[in-house]
C-alpha cells in the first residue's frame, strides 16, 4: 500500500468527507470510500475516490489532501495551490498510479514567464458544491469536487467565449486541469479564470438596492443592461457554425416532444409537492408554445441562470456573467445539450421574483417592482439579441415561450422548497400561477 493510500483509507476519511460543505449527498451515509487513484502534486496529493452511499449509489469525488496524522484539505495550503496553478500555466503533466493530471492553459493566462513565486493565495468561503481559491489579484481557481467523466461546461464554454468570440462580459479563461487515463474521457477537475476584483454578487447587490425605493428604481435600469449582456452572450454562443459542440442546430418536432414531456412532468411533480392541489394549467397551451419554435435554432446557453450567477461592477455600471457549470444535480451530458436560449431568460425572471419577495418588509417597493424589473431585463435582451435565429419569429410566440419556461422553473422551485424551505413555497407557487395565467392570455389572443 502506498503512503498516499495509507493517508486516505479508513472510516476517518468517510467521516471527514461527510462534514464538508461540498459533499452533495448530505442525507445519505457513506458506506465505503474506494480510492481510484492518487497523484502527488507539490506538498499534497490529489485523491480520486469512489464513495459508496447507503442507497447503493456511487459518487466520484476529487479530494486534495495534505499528508500528516490529521486529514487536511490541500486547498488550504498555499504551496499546493501554487503547484496546481503552475501545472496549468506550463501545460504540465504528473502521473498517478492509474492515470494522471494535465494542465491545459488558455488565452486568459496573465503570466507569460511563469507563475510568480510570491502569489498571495486565499480560499473563498461560502461555496457548497465546489471550492474556490483567489490567486493574487489576477485569477480565481474553482476546484470541482463531485466529478463526472467528460468536459465540464464551465471550462468548455468559458474557453469558447475567451478564444473564439469577442464577448468580454464573462471572466476570461486562464486554463483548466483535467484527469486522464487510458480507459475513459478526460475529466475536468478545476478551472482558472480572470478575477473580477470590483465585482459584487448580483443577488446581494439587488437585495441591497431593494432596501431603498430610489435605489430600487435605479436597479431596474441596471437590469436592462443585464438583459443586453444576456442577449449578447447568446449571440456569442450561437456564433460558430463549424464547431459541432457550439454550432446552432434546427429545433425538431422530436425536440419539442421531449421538452413538452419534461415540462409536464415537472408540473406534475410540483402538484404532488403541493399535496395534489389542482393547478389550472393547460398542457395543450404548453405544446402549442413549443411547437411554434420548430425550425428555429437550439444553442448552448447558461443553463442555470439567476442573479447569483452574475457580478455587478458599480464602477463600470455593468455586469459580468459567471458560473457556466449548469445545474450540478443534472447529468453532464444533459448540461451540455443545446436547448432554447429563452430558458436563461425565464431563469433570471424567476430570480427577480425571489429578490422582490426577499426584500425588507419596509422597503415599500410596490407590488409591480418585479414586473417592471423583468420587463426592463426582457427589453434589454431583445434589443441586443435582435432577430437572432434562436428566438421565435413573433412577439406572442416569444412571450408564450418565456411563460412556458417560467412555468417549468417555478414548478422545479416548488419541489425544491417543499423539500428544503417549506415556508418559502408560496413564492414559486405564485410565480407558477402567474406564468400559467400569461400563457392562457397569449393562447386566447392567438385563438
Amino acid at each position: 500500500m502506498s503512503s498516499a493510500q495509507a493517508l486516505v483509507r479508513g472510516e476517518a476519511l468517510a467521516a471527514w468527507i461527510a462534514r464538508q460543505r461540498w459533499f452533495a449527498a448530505k442525507t445519505r451515509r457513506i458506506q465505503a470510500v474506494v480510492i481510484v487513484d492518487t497523484i502527488s502534486l507539490g506538498p499534497g496529493v490529489v485523491v480520486l475516490a469512489d464513495l459508496e452511499l447507503d442507497d447503493g449509489r456511487h459518487d466520484h469525488y476529487a479530494i486534495p489532501l495534505l499528508p500528516g496524522d490529521e486529514i487536511r484539505d490541500a486547498l488550504d495550503d498555499a504551496g499546493f495551490c501554487h503547484a496546481l496553478i503552475s501545472l496549468i500555466a506550463r501545460a504540465g503533466t504528473v502521473d498517478g498510479e492509474l492515470g494522471g493530471l494535465a494542465g491545459v492553459p488558455a488565452a486568459g493566462l496573465p503570466w507569460r514567464d511563469g507563475v510568480p513565486a510570491a502569489l498571495g493565495i486565499r480560499k473563498v468561503g461560502g461555496e457548497q458544491s465546489n471550492t474556490s481559491v483567489v490567486l493574487g489579484d489576477a485569477l480565481i481557481l474553482k476546484h470541482f469536487r463531485k466529478l463526472e467523466e467528460g468536459m465540464n461546461p464551465e471550462a468548455e464554454i468559458t474557453r469558447f467565449l475567451t478564444e473564439h468570440t469577442s464577448f468580454r462580459h464573462t471572466p476570461r479563461l486562464a486554463g483548466h486541469l483535467e484527469y486522464r487515463n487510458a480507459h475513459a474521457a478526460a475529466t475536468t477537475l478545476a478551472v482558472a479564470q480572470q478575477l473580477v476584483p470590483d465585482g459584487r454578487d448580483g443577488w446581494q447587490w439587488v437585495l441591497e438596492q431593494l432596501a431603498d425605493p430610489a435605489r430600487a428604481a435605479a436597479a431596474v435600469r441596471a437590469l436592462r443592461r443585464l438583459g443586453e449582456r444576456t442577449g449578447e452572450l447568446h449571440r456569442a454562443l450561437g456564433s460558430d457554425t463549424l464547431d459541432r459542440a457550439f454550432a446552432p442546430e434546427p429545433i425538431t418536432a422530436g425536440d419539442v416532444a421531449t421538452w413538452v414531456d419534461g415540462v409536464i412532468a415537472q408540473i406534475a411533480a410540483a402538484r404532488a409537492a403541493l399535496g395534489g392541489e389542482t393547478l389550472s394549467i393547460d398542457p395543450a397551451a404548453i405544446r402549442r408554445a413549443l411547437v411554434a419554435i420548430v425550425g428555429r435554432q437550439k444553442i448552448r446557453h447558461h443553463g442555470d441562470f439567476h442573479l447569483g450567477q452574475t457580478l455587478y461592477r458599480p464602477t463600470a455600471a455593468d455586469w459580468m456573467i459567471i458560473d457556466f457549470e449548469g445545474e450540478p444535480l443534472r447529468p453532464l451530458e444533459e448540461r451540455r445539450r443545446k436547448h432554447v436560449a429563452l430558458r436563461d431568460v425565464a431563469g433570471l425572471l424567476r430570480s427577480l421574483d425571489y429578490a422582490a419577495a426577499s426584500a425588507p418588509s419596509d422597503a415599500a417597493l410596490g407590488d409591480d417592482w418585479s414586473a417592471r424589473a423583468g420587463q426592463a431585463f426582457v427589453d434589454g435582451y431583445r434589443a441586443a439579441a435582435g432577430a437572432a435565429g434562436f428566438l421565435p419569429e413573433s412577439d406572442p410566440a416569444f412571450r408564450s415561450l418565456v411563460a412556458v419556461f417560467e412555468l417549468e422553473k417555478a414548478a422545479y422551485e416548488i419541489v425544491y422548497e417543499a423539500n428544503n424551505r417549506p415556508d418559502w413555497i408560496a413564492i414559486p407557487k405564485r410565480g407558477l400561477l402567474s406564468a400559467a395565467a400569461r400563457l392562457r392570455r397569449e393562447a386566447a389572443g392567438a385563438a
